[in-house]
């Protein structure tokens, strides 16, 4: 088979798409199988960094993020046409941004068309700059306005197109159902480990007790809460690995409230997490929603105890008292309670990281990338 993805993301940029991205194209093209990226990016044409120029090497198609709205997805729209006339799948990793022009041209060339939906693009751009206060699960049971209605409606048009629809989850399953679509068009093909770790967690507490927690800044992620939470451990520290809309909101926050103990560490690379893994004691991710958590994996393969919300996705993953704690989301007696438990208890903390890297152990690469196939492979 040949493949096109299109990508609103791909590495240097971080992000869940970026990286599946990356790894679907790689694994596609050592499969024997044709592969070409288009995405958002510098401009010009390139391979993926470290491979040498071979034909059955995937190749990135960038479209410059430094032209205007409008023309630069209409430039997206025309590589996607052009390169996607030697396709035999056409694959999008989202269901507006990328998912709208490569449905258009899916159907100009009558290619066949999959879409990736690891979330729900109306609610979010709704969260972002629509005014939407409610979590996804209340959000599903409105009847929307202007633009949150449009982009509803927009999603739903490109995943009503599609020939497959893939989700990591059974509980993202469920959100495209509502959307009005039907579920035996819907394949859940959870998220892999992409990375192997091995991270020596020893000689750490020379620093003291390290609180670790990593996401996009938004607001269903609830760092304000945990903010507001150091003030019950002075003596720990807290580190936010990240950036997004609420990286202005939590520093000036933390400003207020005085806090020093709080680190907003920005952006790390995979050699700056590595190092924070090494460095922390537990994990904290306070969500309010998770399609599904990569972020989850990866800890628990680091093995570093969790403490999150059973939000969404995390249900299908998480287990209490196994390979994490779980306490509810932004209630603060519940995760001061947990951290207590988690911190006095390490019999506890072992159980947990035992169990969260025997989880892990069970999202390989190679079942993600056989099931994908096998899916392609029945169109």
């Amino acid at each position: 088979m040949k493949i096109l993805i299109a990508t609103g993301i791909f590495p240097p940029d971080i992000g869940g798409p970026a990286t599946y991205s990356k790894t679907m194209s790689e694994e596609f093209a050592k499969s024997g199988h044709g592969a070409m990226v288009v995405t958002y990016g510098d401009d010009g044409e390139s391979r993926i960094k470290g491979q040498k120029s071979k034909q059955s090497e995937p190749r990135i198609k960038k479209v410059s993020r430094r032209y205007p709205k409008g023309f630069r997805h209409l430039v997206y729209f025309g590589k996607v046409l052009w390169n996607g006339r030697n396709a035999d799948i056409i694959f999008s990793q989202d269901p507006v941004s990328s998912g709208f022009p490569a449905m258009i041209a899916s159907f100009i060339l009558r290619k066949k068309f999959v879409v990736k939906v690891v979330g729900d693009y109306a609610w979010e751009q709704g969260v972002y700059r629509y005014g939407v206060k409610e979590l996804l699960d209340a959000f599903l049971k409105k009847k929307q306005k202007g633009m949150v209605r449009f982009l509803s409606k927009v999603q739903k048009a490109v995943v009503l197109r599609a020939d497959r629809i893939i989700v990591p989850s059974a509980y993202l399953k469920s959100v495209v159902r509502q959307w009005g679509i039907e579920g035996y068009k819907i394949t859940v093909i959870p998220n892999a480990l992409f990375s192997t770790f091995n991270v020596k967690r020893i000689g750490k507490k020379k620093a003291g007790t390290v609180f670790l927690s990593v996401g996009r800044l938004v607001p269903w992620k609830g760092f304000s809460m945990l903010i507001e939470l150091m003030d019950d451990f002075p003596e720990a520290t807290l580190i936010i690995v990240g950036d997004g809309p609420e990286y202005k909101k939590l520093e000036a926050e933390s400003q207020r409230r005085k806090v020093k103990n709080v680190l907003l560490a920005g952006k790390k690379s995979v050699e700056g997490l590595m190092d924070l893994y090494q460095k922390a004691d537990i994990f904290l991710l306070n969500t309010g929603y998770e399609g599904f958590s990569h972020q989850i994996l990866e800890i628990m393969a680091a093995g570093i105890p969790i403490i999150t919300t059973d939000a969404g996705g995390n249900k299908e993953i998480i287990r209490d008292g196994e390979n994490a704690l779980i306490a509810s989301y932004n209630e603060k007696r519940e995760w001061r309670s947990a951290i207590e438990r988690l911190l006095k208890d390490t019999d506890l903390q072992k159980k947990i990281e035992m169990g969260g890297m025997e989880t892990a152990s069970h999202y390989t690469k190679e079942e993600m990338v056989k099931r994908t196939v096998r899916l392609f492979g029945s169109l």
